[in-house]
């Protein structure tokens, strides 16, 4: 409680101006009992009845201390006449009374006064100093009875908040403060409600907001009623019969969807929501429900991470039951959804209860492989081409999708499978062979119908309004530098980087960045090897060979002379991770006089080669 200034002001005005010697004080509702001691008057000695025997009171007062001031403090009423041994110094000295309710109701500068009984009935609340204080650090003087109970629980609960939504909140998040989570044991900040006797104000509030009532209410079954109507409420069919007993009524559904939501959404206490969740599955036995329940039926809900796990897995039934006739907009259009939920979003921290990263993996793969299947079923009927540059124009168009999706699905699917959900893995074996026996097979075949001929693609090895890889420098590279006297000219080679993850990189700068960039092929060399592929980017009139080494206008160009045939033309040549460790002087003074800079990279052919790290 707060400090006894205006109790101490009284006891004076009685010993000082009044001229009392002896002041008895009855205390029977025990409010002062622990703030008796911290009284401070002048003077005046005070006396504890309930720890002094009566004779030696009567004695000191009357015989070894007839002169001297005393404050009888006893936590008891007066006794009756016939049993009061104190009753002839009572009747010469003066009484004592302490209205603490009227105290409270000051020192909280609280306006309305009929608040006066409703503090009296907090008393217990009141016996301990720190909740005063942090009571009157929030209290504002309009507050009604209502406001104050809900501020008395924010500090027994400790929460950030004297709103219901929040104090609900907080004492479900209580339970992971034990060892273990057990739901038929109350939180500790519960356990301090009882005591304080707050918990029926509580239960008052609850039913008036959520409709909840009980004979003896209790949040464990809170807890369940208000995720299995959450549940129902998001839910597009039928409530099984067994779940319907523990909805909330009509009133409170939508005040307890919107608690919930605040709940799942909280920085704080969103861990504990994943927690306790499943231990509300679990107790309702959902998972007897969910085999007989739809994915589009349970699209909107969030309440459970089970629920996540049956969408995933119909998706994937649905995918490899009917990829002939496949929907993909409905499919994409439910991960799109979940993937912006609460179990897997990207947004949120994993934890035991909530592996998003592993769901929003399993979402990718499954749309992927829709993906994949669909454009399958849309090609496998015609790719045939009519010319090598038909088919060469119709990979850069649209058939580079199979290389990319394949991926999209490869990388998500060892995500999910890496942490340990396999929903993805039933449709590798599907992938695998559309992609490797379909797709690629098509493809070769495709392709090798324009090499068999003598007079065939590789007599001349060229495709009609085409460029070729062995004019790359005149063309992309010597006329932007010789078209102004200040352009420079940076190019980086990434060496085994693929035609599908560029059109992937050029949507990316073109969306997120401020940046523009273009994207556009080029006919390979034969044989398609890194020599001969990194010699004939350089510029050059001539290449040749030299035993396995491939020459450059009669020079060399293994890596370690690139940089002299580079110097030829104002230019130089440096490798990706020595550029990137250099300082921003040192990068500086490197291009200063160069005109053109070749860059290296070869990160993608280095993982790709390394067998612990060619699954990246």
């Amino acid at each position: 409680m707060s400090n006894l200034v205006k109790i101490q002001e009284s006891l004076k005005k009685a010993f000082q101006q009044d001229g009392a010697r002896i002041v008895f004080w009855n205390d029977p509702e025990k409010e002062f009992l622990i703030d008796v001691d911290s009284l401070q008057l002048e003077g005046v000695t005070t006396l504890r009845l309930d720890q002094e025997s009566n004779l030696q009171v009567k004695w000191r007062l009357e015989r070894e201390e007839p002169n001297s001031k005393f404050l009888l403090y006893s936590p008891n009423e007066e006794p009756d006449f016939e049993s009061d041994w104190l009753l002839d110094i009572r009747l010469y000295s003066r009484s004592f009374r302490a209205d603490r309710a009227s105290i409270l109701l000051q020192e909280l500068d609280l306006l309305q006064q009929s608040l006066k009984n409703h503090l009296a009935d907090r008393r217990k609340f009141f016996d301990a100093k720190d909740r005063f204080q942090r009571l009157k650090a929030i209290v504002s003087p309009n507050d009604t009875a209502i406001d104050l109970d809900k501020k008395m629980m924010m500090v027994v609960a400790k929460a950030d908040q004297p709103d219901l939504f929040h104090l609900v909140r907080t004492f479900f998040h209580g339970w992971l403060e034990a060892p273990s989570v057990d739901l038929d044991e109350s939180p500790i900040n519960w356990q301090a409600m009882e005591k304080l006797d707050l918990d029926q104000s509580f239960w008052e509030m609850v039913e008036s907001t959520c409709g909840y009532q009980e004979e003896q209410p209790c949040l464990k079954n809170l807890l369940i009623r208000m995720l299995v109507t959450d549940f129902k409420h998001h839910y597009k069919d039928e409530l099984p019969a067994g779940l319907k007993p523990l909805l909330l009524p009509e009133k409170g559904l939508q005040n307890a969807v919107v608690c919930l939501a605040h709940w799942r959404d909280s920085s704080t206490k969103g861990t504990s929501y994943d927690q306790l969740s499943a231990e509300v599955a679990q107790i309702v036995h959902l998972n007897n429900y969910l085999p007989k329940m739809t994915a589009d039926a349970l699209v909107d809900v969030q309440t459970f991470l089970a629920v996540e796990k049956r969408i995933a897995s119909q998706l994937k039934d649905r995918i490899l039951d009917s990829y002939e006739s496949i929907q993909i907009d409905s499919i994409r259009s439910i991960v799109n959804q979940r993937q912006t939920g609460h179990w897997a979003t990207n947004a949120l921290a994993d934890n035991v209860h909530a592996p998003r990263t592993a769901f929003h993996a399993v979402y990718d793969a499954l749309l992927a492989a829709g993906e994949f299947l669909l454009l399958w079923q849309q090609h496998k009927a015609r790719l045939t081409y009519s010319s090598p540059k038909e088919l060469f124009k119709a990979y850069e168009d649209e058939l580079y999708q199979f290389d990319q999706i394949y991926r999209h699905f490869c990388e998500a699917a060892n995500i999910a499978e890496s942490k340990g959900w396999d929903i993805a893995k039933a449709l590798r074996p599907e992938m695998e062979n559309h992609y490797v026996h379909g797709f690629l097979g098509s493809l070769s075949l495709a392709w090798g119908k324009f090499f068999e001929p003598a007079d065939g693609l590789l007599s001349s090895w060229r495709l009609d309004q085409i460029p070729s890889q062995f004019r790359f420098y005149e063309r992309n590279v010597g006329s932007w530098i010789n078209s102004g006297d200040n352009r420079r000219a940076y190019v980086i080679i990434s060496d085994a980087f693929r035609y599908e993850a560029a059109h992937e990189l050029c949507g990316i700068i073109n969306t997120k960045t401020r940046m523009e960039a273009t994207l556009s092929s080029q006919l390979g060399v034969l044989p398609s090897y890194t020599a001969l592929g990194m010699a004939s980017l350089l510029p050059h009139r001539k290449l040749q060979y030299s035993g396995t080494d491939v020459l450059v206008d009669g020079v060399s160009s293994a890596s370690g002379n690139r940089n002299a045939i580079l110097e030829m033309v104002e230019g130089g040549a440096i490798k990706a991770n020595e550029l990137m460790a250099m300082k921003k002087d040192e990068g500086r003074e490197f291009v200063k006089d160069k005109r053109v800079v070749y860059i290296y990279h070869d990160v993608v052919d280095s993982t790709g080669d390394d067998a612990k790290t060619e699954g990246k």
